[in-house]
């Protein structure tokens, strides 16, 4: 009975108690060194209590194993969290409100790095907490991620494993950037059967975005054929143009 209770509280408390973050969680800025460049951040209450919202700039650092970390400010060597100042930092939304916050960033003139990458985390809770002794907290995580025009990066996107989900109408390839900037991909994926004939070529369903050391799982539409052995032929293109390809013999 204690788990039901505990469901029920959180369901409670979301839905009188919601900040969300309506101009997206990703800003990719490429600013020339010794420029600058202002975001504008919407932030609203579409809860029904009023609620404290704290901004903070952090660092992100990302790994296959242990996903998402989010680190002091000026702690990772790929760090732009000093380049960016808020236009506010604490403030209050009441029921259906809503705050444009302003971040800049002011690129170094001496920076001579290819990428760099920060964010800003927007804490929040109720004014007055509506659930007695559960102190239930929300954090969204939004992405700063700086391109040098000047610098080129270096790109590396490596295909780590094929992703199977019974009973799911989609397969996936998972990638690993193990290059110094972000990018995002989209691929192609074909099947060939042992008589060189393509029975399957579909692209990806969306693209997805990775930062330096991310991995993310680029999923396929399932395909309808015979069970047996075929040549898999991936090309992955970035929304710079740089491609990448992989093959491998898989069992359908």
């Amino acid at each position: 009975m204690k788990i039901p209770l505990i469901l029920t509280c959180l369901a409670g408390w979301a839905l009188n108690a919601q900040i969300i973050v309506q101009s997206g969680l990703t800003h990719r800025l490429e600013v020339a060194p010794g420029g600058s460049e202002t975001v504008p951040v919407s932030i609203k209450n579409v809860g029904a209590c009023a609620m404290d919202c704290h901004l903070e700039i952090s660092d992100v650092r990302s790994t296959c194993d242990s996903g998402y970390q989010y680190l002091s400010a000026g702690t990772t060597a790929e760090s732009c969290a000093n380049w960016l100042q808020l236009e506010q930092d604490y403030f209050s939304l009441e029921p259906g409100e809503e705050k444009l916050v302003k971040v800049k960033i002011d690129c170094p003139a001496s920076v001579q790095k290819a990428g760099a990458r920060a964010c800003v985390l927007v804490n929040s809770k109720p004014i007055v907490d509506s659930v007695q002794g559960l102190k239930v907290r929300v954090r969204y995580a939004i992405n700063f991620l700086y391109r040098n025009p000047f610098i080129p990066g270096e790109v590396a996107l490596y295909a780590q494993r094929i992703e199977m989900q019974q009973n799911q109408p989609f397969w996936g390839l998972r990638f690993q950037n193990m290059g110094n900037v972000d990018r995002i991909v989209r691929s192609y994926a074909k099947l060939i059967n042992s008589e060189g004939k393509v029975v399957y070529s579909e692209q990806s369903e969306k693209p997805r975005g990775f930062i330096p050391n991310q991995c993310r799982t680029l999923r396929f539409p399932k395909p309808n054929i015979p069970k047996g052995d075929y040549q898999m032929v991936v090309v992955s293109e970035t929304d710079e143009g740089e491609r990448f390809g992989v093959t491998q013999k898989v069992q359908w």
